[in-house]
């Protein structure tokens, strides 16, 4: 199928941890147009576009201009220090933005799925379903809750779809808690990582996919969470097995001793059993690491 008979989808964060993958996926069947801000995406056979999506009028005006058949939203600042540290400047991306973009979707009659996250909830009454109340303990928690209420509130047609911790590999993401992990793990260097604090994470090309999969088939809320329900430490013993490395400098430690300046939900997990009854269907935690393992080994011996 060439690019003109293909239909238009607009993925904001498109040089992201999650927004990279998507775009790879979505150009099988899309013609992909990848809004990123600083670093282009580099991914074949898309149309990257810079812009800064503050700038609303500008980005109104393009998606009137363009009239995509569907908007998948995963820009966002998701380091959780930054927002602790700089909660004005995160609320503008994190809750300005995709308000803003709910209402020009809705407006503009086009399908839009908005990616949000499992730190919308206080970790006490895990695993939660979508009628689970959002009780969040940090600012980017909050900033995104607060996102969801204004997504749905404009645009009671969108889709929100709640991501857990993501792990694997992707450009410009070298600082991720993947990569520090690895390469810890590679150098024998030691290694804590924290043994109290469970999510139930997916890989990003499985949360990739189940959005486009799901994209146009639901809206609301719709979790898309792993089917292992697991701590970090337990990742670090999963990546260190994998790469055939003795776990002995990976070291269990409790998030009360990190020193902290905020709060952390110790149990996040997700119950995503309306997107698995839709098809969705992640990659089991141990084989995406060991994929995930395997990549990172082909690229160092490069």
């Amino acid at each position: 199928m060439s690019d003109s008979n293909k239909p238009k989808i607009v993925i904001t964060g498109a040089s992201g941890f999650l927004g990279h993958p998507l775009c790879a996926l979505a150009k099988e069947t899309w013609c992909v147009h990848a809004v990123f801000h600083y670093n282009k995406p580099q991914v074949e056979g898309i149309e990257a576009i810079s812009m800064n999506l503050t700038e609303e009028n500008e980005f109104q005006d393009f998606l009137r201009t363009l009239a995509p058949q569907a908007v998948i939203h995963a820009a966002a600042n998701a380091n959780v220090s930054d927002c602790h540290a700089h909660p004005d400047n995160a609320e503008v991306i994190n809750v300005r933005v995709p308000a803003h973009l709910s209402r020009v979707c809705k407006q503009l009659d086009i399908p839009m799925l908005f990616t949000s996250t499992d730190q919308v909830f206080d970790g006490l009454n895990a695993p939660y379903d979508e009628n689970s109340p959002p009780k969040p303990l940090g600012i980017y928690g909050k900033q995104k809750a607060r996102a969801e209420t204004e997504v749905l509130r404009y645009y009671p047609g969108a889709l929100v779809c709640r991501l857990p911790l993501m792990f694997g590999l992707a450009p410009y993401t070298e600082d991720n808690f993947t990569v520090q992990m690895l390469v810890s793990i590679a150098q024998n260097r030691p290694l804590n990582l924290f043994v109290d604090e469970y999510r139930t994470p997916v890989d990003n090309y499985s949360a990739a996919r189940g959005i486009l999969q799901v994209l146009g088939r639901a809206h609301g809320l719709l979790h898309l969470g792993g089917k292992t329900r697991l701590s970090r430490y337990e990742m670090g013993l999963l990546m260190a097995k994998s790469m055939q490395v003795e776990p002995r400098l990976i070291r269990p430690m409790p998030v009360r001793k990190a020193g902290l300046a905020f709060k952390r939900a110790l149990d996040c997990s997700l119950s995503s059993q309306r997107a698995y009854a839709l098809g969705y269907d992640p990659t089991p935690v141990s084989a995406a690491i060991q994929k995930t393992v395997d990549y990172y080994l082909d690229c160092k011996g490069k």
